[in-house]
């Protein structure tokens, strides 16, 4: 009964944000000067695969194919006689930070009397948030944003999932060449405290002509609760020393040949110099040491040549670099909970109209230390493919 009335709650706010399939009239408010609604479709054909002589666990050697979809829709009320957004996100998948992928038909219940066949997914909150706009002389951008967010800080691919919603408190300041930004946020709530992260951003954006010119440098700080609680658990008491504090230098170049020719090339370099401890007392343990493998790394290019578009990149996640929960889920998924990896990752895209495309996607990567000399994941050669159709409205 709970499930239904679920389901009956969703499908009505889901109404209430659609003017077209609307029951009545939306009337907004007099300070409210526009509702926008935007969201896209993503159907994806997805197949992770390795190599036959890779690995002592057979049941890796067998390739596995699965379809998704995600679907997103968000609303963004403006006032701007008071300086007002409110936005506002529905999308698919459950309720981790790396994933709005709903698989089609996936059952838990592998018993083939109790399954559900065609089953279908759930939609939930994608993030909420208030921006408030402020006009300070000499600024370009002065705005404050409360509540759960797309992720606010330059970066590439890899040290963030793209589905992260950070949930707290961010400040951003703007002058058109030099910007900053600074924010704290609730990233999991410890029974009756709150385990944070504080983050400070500071960069430039330079424009010459055809050349564009992104850096900058940013720091990560997480509480000392969180690496306790969600990273080490019982076995924290090891290596009181731990902790994240990562440092990252961001840099990317978009270079514009004519209105349909664009190259991007870009490099990230990410280390978390709170990573501290014998060998055996990282994220891992094994006969690894923290301070040697704390260091992630990426360069790639990004390529668009009218309706198409080329992407290839190559990367480094060291096991004590990041925060597994929450680096890119896609890159290295299968091997030693997405850290300790290397590989490559290559796309192609087209663009068949003005709002609907595809894109091929291969990610190539394998183990970048061995964890212990018995770790099945040491020979592990990975490939995952993507076939996406996307069609954004």
């Amino acid at each position: 009964m709970n499930r239904i009335i679920k389901h009956i709650l969703v499908v009505f706010v889901t109404i209430c944000l659609i003017p077209g399939l609307a029951l009545a009239e939306i009337k907004l408010g007099d300070h409210i000067k526009s509702l926008k609604l935007k969201g896209d479709l993503r159907v994806r054909f997805e197949r992770h695969d390795q190599d036959k002589d890779a690995g002592k666990n057979t049941d890796t050697n067998n390739p596995k194919d699965r379809l998704r979809t995600r679907f997103r829709l968000g609303a963004f009320w403006n006032a701007p006689d008071e300086k007002w957004e409110i936005g506002a996100g529905l999308a698919t998948g459950g309720g981790g930070s790396t994933s709005t992928n709903d698989t089609w038909s996936e059952d838990d219940d592998k018993t083939v009397n109790n399954k559900d066949f065609f089953k279908t997914g759930d939609i939930r909150l994608d993030y909420a948030y208030a921006k408030h706009s402020l006009d300070v002389p000499g600024m370009k951008k002065v705005n404050i944003i409360v509540g759960q967010q797309k992720n606010p800080f330059k970066t590439s691919w890899l040290l963030w999932d793209s589905d992260v919603r950070p949930a707290g408190f961010t400040g951003h300041v703007d002058t058109g060449i030099v910007f900053a930004t600074i924010g704290g946020y609730d990233v999991l709530q410890n029974g009756n405290d709150v385990d944070m992260m504080y983050a400070l951003q500071g960069g430039s954006k330079i424009k010459n002509g055809n050349i564009a010119f992104t850096g900058a440098l940013t720091g990560y700080f997480f509480s000392t609760d969180f690496d306790k609680n969600h990273i080490f658990g019982s076995s924290y008491e090891v290596n009181k020393d731990y902790e994240y504090q990562i440092i990252d230098l961001y840099g990317k170049i978009d270079i514009k040949l004519d209105k349909k020719i664009k190259i991007s090339p870009y490099l990230q370099v990410f280390q978390n110099i709170g990573a501290d401890g014998e060998k055996g007392q990282g994220v891992l343990g094994g006969d690894l040491e923290p301070d040697s493998e704390n260091t992630g790394w990426t360069i790639g290019v990004d390529t668009k040549f009218m309706d198409a578009s080329f992407k290839l990149s190559y990367a480094s996640v060291g096991a004590d670099s990041c925060v597994p929960g929450l680096k890119n889920a896609d890159f290295g998924s299968k091997i030693h909970k997405g850290v300790n990896v290397s590989g490559a990752v290559v796309a192609a895209g087209y663009k068949l109209t003005k709002h609907f495309s595809t894109e091929l996607t291969a990610y190539l990567y394998k183990a970048l230390e061995e964890v212990t000399k018995d770790d099945p994941d040491n020979d592990k050669n990975m490939q995952m493919y993507h076939f996406d159709l996307k069609y954004k409205f």
